[in-house]
């Protein structure tokens, strides 16, 4: 994994686990809070349910007593108390303008004598009305409404007083019934929803409560009233806050990975810098240099990387001047030993006719005819050593052009001739479509065929073969000879290196230098049977265009 992206990682992680710890505990929080609220919000209503109730009972209280000293009230208790049935709803009149939805008067048996809102009912003994005491507090009992809908019995919170005109006689009761326009304002004052239900009562619902609810209850005798606070408004705003805080942590990670990205630049892009300035270097390319940016150790390792890779091309181009030298050398010496080693059998003969002919000896015609071939000899010599080095010097340049290496070695071979006593075998490869240089490409083959003929003077036999090797042509010659030995195999592509007697030590010089120019290389190895090997490895083309002739 490259740095940017670790340091990217890091950064992101860094981000994150703040993000990871703090995100479930405020959820948490938030979630807790909330439920206190919801909580708090429904105690609240439950609280305004029950001061609405205590305000009606004494509303009712109020309105009872005020309607039981009313003087109509006075006037119809004291026709029932001289045994007069007054009108059944005579009591509508009283209850007129007051906050009243029952208003009954009985007599001290229970007896419906006048109803304001129900006067069918005179003559019957309500069950509701017929418990409620004189003189206490309003309490709740169920009562029957008359309503669109008929009779129905619903909870009513209502009040007994006497009648003081009729001493005993007449009993005033009323109140209010808690109908659905009732729960309907405590839903509307208390932003819940209110429930009033009970056995055999008429269900009253108002309001809503959306979401998860928190219910309170409050008994009132016969019935029980419920308010519900619902959780959807508590719910939206907590959703809201996570919203916030997650879209605040996702912020704060991008932030983070845009400030990890910009250090991570600042530090990784002179470390890529600098290993592919490495990659460079390794490549051979040592003018190679990182541009001086970043600060800090980064700036001091891409200075000491420059001094390094500059140190480092001073040393390879004095190495190599130093090793062009001692080849240089090397061929110098070979080339003084190789042109003496004729001059000096010219010089004897020589100075041998010339004192001869001095001395008017009359062999020096004997002498002439028996040292001309030699001397013939010695100067072919010269001219043969002198060629090869001319060849070396002034190798010219690779002139590529598209065959066949398997075909063309097969017909190269067809014109090269053997010394007598070695046999020369040919094992063809595949078609091989190389570019190269035709000349050059028989002069290395000819060189090669001469080493190896060179190294069998007895006699034995040259093998040669083609064969593909991935990207690359092989073409490989391989003799019986005793091989090169392997302290010398490393240097013997050197010019002026061998390891023959007599030879200028350049055509494996030279066929190592066809093979660079050509973008390959000549490789030096062992044969299973002991000889040497040389083996040519040159890159593969494509098959179109290629000619044949050698």
């Amino acid at each position: 994994m490259r740095l940017r992206t670790l340091l990217l990682l890091a950064f992101a992680l860094l981000a994150l686990l703040p993000l990871a710890v703090t995100v479930p505990l405020a959820s948490r929080r938030i979630e807790e809070t909330f439920a206190r609220e919801l909580a708090a919000r429904a105690d609240a209503a439950a609280t305004l349910g029950s001061t609405e109730l205590d305000r009606l009972r004494a509303e009712v209280e109020q309105s009872v007593s005020a309607c039981a000293a009313d003087p109509l009230t006075e006037a119809v208790a004291l026709q029932l108390e001289s045994g007069l049935p007054p009108a059944a709803d005579a009591m509508r009149g009283v209850a007129e303008g007051r906050p009243l939805t029952v208003l009954t008067l009985r007599d001290a048996s229970g007896v419906t004598r006048s109803s304001a809102f129900l006067p069918a009912r005179v003559g019957d003994v309500e069950p509701g009305l017929s418990t409620v005491r004189t003189g206490e507090a309003p309490v709740l009992v169920p009562v029957e409404v008359q309503n669109a809908e008929g009779v129905q019995l619903r909870p009513a919170l209502v009040a007994a007083r006497p009648v003081e005109a009729a001493r005993g006689t007449a009993i005033l009761v009323g109140g209010q019934v808690l109908d659905e326009a009732w729960v309907s304002r405590l839903a509307r004052l208390t932003a819940a929803r209110v429930e009033l239900q009970g056995p055999g009562l008429a269900p009253a619902a108002a309001g809503t409560a959306e979401g998860r609810t928190v219910r309170r209850a409050l008994p009132l005798g016969p019935a029980e009233l419920t308010l519900g606070v619902g959780s959807a408004a508590v719910d939206e705003t907590r959703a809201t806050l996570l919203k916030a805080l997650v879209t605040a942590g996702a912020l704060g990670l991008g932030l983070a990975l845009i400030a990890g990205f910009l250090f991570a630049r600042g530090i990784t892009r002179p470390v890529e810098a600098l290993t592919e300035g490495v990659r460079s270097v390794a490549g051979g390319a040592l003018d190679t240099r990182v541009p001086a940016t970043g600060s800090g150790e980064v700036r001091v390792l891409v200075d000491a990387f420059n001094r390094m890779a500059e140190d480092l091309g001073h040393a390879t181009r004095a190495l190599r001047a130093a090793e062009q030298a001692a080849a240089w050398e090397g061929v110098a010496r070979s080339l003084a030993h190789e042109l003496r080693n004729p001059l000096t059998p010219l010089q004897m003969s020589l100075e041998t006719l010339l004192a001869a002919r001095k001395a008017r000896d009359g062999r020096f015609e004997a002498l002439f005819v028996e040292s001309a071939p030699a001397m013939l000899e010695e100067v072919e010599r010269l001219r043969r050593t002198i060629d090869a080095f001319a060849r070396f010097a002034r190798l010219p340049a690779a002139q590529l052009e598209p065959l066949d290496l398997t075909a063309w070695t097969e017909q190269a071979l067809g014109l090269a001739g053997a010394r007598p006593g070695v046999a020369l075998r040919w094992e063809p490869g595949p078609p091989l479509a190389v570019r190269a240089d035709r000349d050059q490409l028989a002069q290395l083959l000819h060189n090669l065929l001469r080493n190896a003929e060179e190294a069998m003077p007895s006699g034995g036999q040259v093998t040669v073969r083609t064969r593909g090797d991935a990207d690359r042509a092989v073409l490989e010659v391989e003799d019986t000879g005793p091989g090169i030995p392997a302290d010398a195999r490393a240097r013997v592509l050197e010019p002026g290196v061998t390891t023959k007697a007599s030879g200028t030590g350049l055509g494996l010089a030279l066929g190592a230098r066809i093979a660079q120019g050509h973008g390959g290389t000549l490789e030096v190895d062992t044969a299973p049977g002991g000889g040497a090997l040389l083996r040519l490895r040159i890159p593969r083309e494509a098959a179109a265009g290629v000619r044949l002739t050698p």
